[in-house]
């Protein structure tokens, strides 16, 4: 059976959507035309049962753009709220100016009942086929990315829209500029306008909306869904990003749904305990990832604060086009924002009944109130105590020298200063029963330089080094910059440790950022349908 998400995005929205459309025979009309009087087909580009997408040139700009049009011989039978959907995707996307979002330039009908939409150009694979031929992602990059997409969707959660559909096939990556991972999120077609009614969610009855393998457990008991599903489905991708694989894949769908809701997220090291990834991105992932959509994270500026800090920065040395980016507020859609309704859209029709998997998505939809953000209590609290420690040596090693203030203003008021009695010896403190048993113990790494922390603090700053120990164990943490971290428990009565660290591989783009078309060609001048972004 073919991985549903490796198909185009066009054809699969088309297909779950309500059965193919007659197949054309003859030469394509579209070729040649002037859609509108403004653009101009050029080349096919990729199809589905639903319609098509081309290559086309804009007048007078000469700028070259995709247009998606529907197939005209559909009628929509099937599925009656299509047409709707179709604008209701057009008019949010075309609201969405973030870089890291595919632009709508155009969308509308023309006189002989053609809809169309066009939109950006892009050429480069999909995050999908990336993972595919690549496989697994240092942790460096699947980070990277991953904020790219965050950005994307906090501009559209401030707007009021869930995307409801992410997932490797609508994460584009192209090249621009020197950034070879540029990331542009796309096909907003399954988006939810959480302005609309409760009821009015553009889902037919039985429709499936979503894709199994990315789909939060919520969205498929057919409750509310808000920003947070959105965060479940890029957890997991995060996920897969890391593994190489999904947390859960099943031999059929309904299958792969059930475990979403009911089984544990597998760990990261269960699923490939080859991979080297750092305790902050695994708890990243995690939290994202959690069935009850109140554990998660609450936004997107909260998925990306808790990426930068696992991550660090670009992947290269100049800063990316998504990272410069700042033209709109960071809003959490927890709070209160106002979205514009969509013009044209208010008189849409609610769902008539339940679907076999998701049913009436949206009815149950209920406004949340704003909840305080969570504060990861492990780093402040271990924060606060480096900084009373710190504080507490300082006053000891100074306490010979420090002078008491108002001592020092009355002396300076007196006429004739009196001489400070030299302060005899303060007794040495009886030496503590664990310092007596406490022996220095010898740590190396191979390479050396590691630093050696225990519980998060550094205790030694480069190996080699001694580490005091007693019959307690101490768990230690190796960490060397480009290498493995390694975790050792080390007691008194144990030998000096030498540990030996592995090497976490390196990336390096792929000559031509990925533009090489691969795949042998399609009937009607298409090219590598598999990968399309649209």
């Amino acid at each position: 059976m073919p991985n549903r998400s490796s198909k185009p995005a066009a054809a699969q929205n088309a297909e779950g959507a309500g059965g193919q459309a007659p197949k054309q025979t003859g030469p394509d009309p579209l070729l040649g035309r002037l859609i509108n009087d403004r653009f101009k087909v050029v080349s096919l580009v990729a199809r589905g049962g639903m319609g098509k997408v081309y290559k086309a040139e804009q007048a007078p700009l000469g700028r070259v753009c995709a247009i998606k049009v529907l197939n005209p011989n559909y009628s929509g039978d099937h599925d009656p709220e299509f047409h709707k959907r179709f604008f209701l995707e057009a008019s949010i996307s075309s609201k969405l100016t973030h870089p890291n979002t595919v632009t709508i330039f155009d969308y509308g009908r023309t006189d002989d009942n053609i809809y169309y939409m066009a939109m950006e150009y892009l050429e480069g694979r999909t995050l999908h086929r990336t993972l595919r031929e690549e496989g697994p992602f240092v942790e460096e990059r699947a980070t990277h990315i991953a904020r790219q997409v965050c950005r994307s969707l906090r501009e559209a959660h401030s707007l009021g829209v869930i995307h409801r559909d992410l997932k490797p096939a609508n994460v584009y990556l192209i090249e621009h500029g020197d950034e070879k991972d540029f990331v542009k999120v796309l096909d907003f077609g399954l988006v939810k306008n959480i302005e609309e009614g409760k009821g009015e969610d553009l889902t037919q009855t039985g429709l499936f909306m979503g894709s199994p393998k990315y789909m939060a457990p919520e969205q498929i008991r057919g409750e509310h869904v808000d920003a947070r599903t959105d965060i479940y489905a890029l957890g997991v991708i995060l996920y897969e990003m890391v593994t190489g694989k999904v947390p859960f894949d099943r031999p059929n769908s309904v299958n792969i749904l059930m475990a979403h809701v009911n089984e544990p997220v597998p760990k990261l090291r269960d699923m490939n305990p080859s991979i080297a990834v750092s305790e902050a991105l695994e708890a990243t992932i995690y939290k994202c990832v959690e069935k009850n959509p109140d554990d998660r994270y609450k936004s997107m500026d909260e998925v990306l604060g808790a990426l930068k800090r696992a991550g660090g920065g670009a992947m290269t040395g100049t800063i990316s086009g998504a990272d410069r980016s700042g033209g709109f507020d960071m809003l959490s859609t927890t709070g209160s924002f106002t979205p514009q309704p969509t013009p044209g859209l208010n008189a849409l029709s609610p769902d008539s009944g339940s679907g076999a998997i998701l049913a009436n998505a949206g009815a149950a939809a209920e406004k949340r109130g704003s909840k305080t953000p969570l504060i990861i209590g492990g780093v402040v609290a271990l924060l606060a105590v480096a900084g009373i420690i710190a504080m507490v040596s300082s006053k000891g090693s100074d306490s010979g020298a420090a002078t008491n203030p108002s001592t020092t203003a009355a002396a300076t008021a007196a006429p004739t200063p009196t001489p400070t009695p030299t302060p005899s010896p303060a007794p040495a403190p009886a030496p503590s029963p664990t310092a007596e048993e406490a022996v220095k113990l010898k740590v190396d790494t191979e390479p050396s330089g590691a630093q050696v922390r225990e519980d998060g603090s550094i205790i030694c700053d480069k190996t080699p080094c001694d580490v005091l120990v007693t019959d307690k164990p101490r768990k230690l943490s190796l960490e060397l910059k480009d290498y493995k971290s390694e975790s050792i428990s080390v007691k008194k009565g144990d030998p000096d440790r030498q540990v030996k660290l592995t090497k976490v591989p390196t990336w390096t783009p792929p000559a031509g950022g990925g533009k090489k078309d691969q795949g042998g060609g399609a009937p009607g001048g298409g090219k590598d349908f598999k990968d399309s972004p649209y």
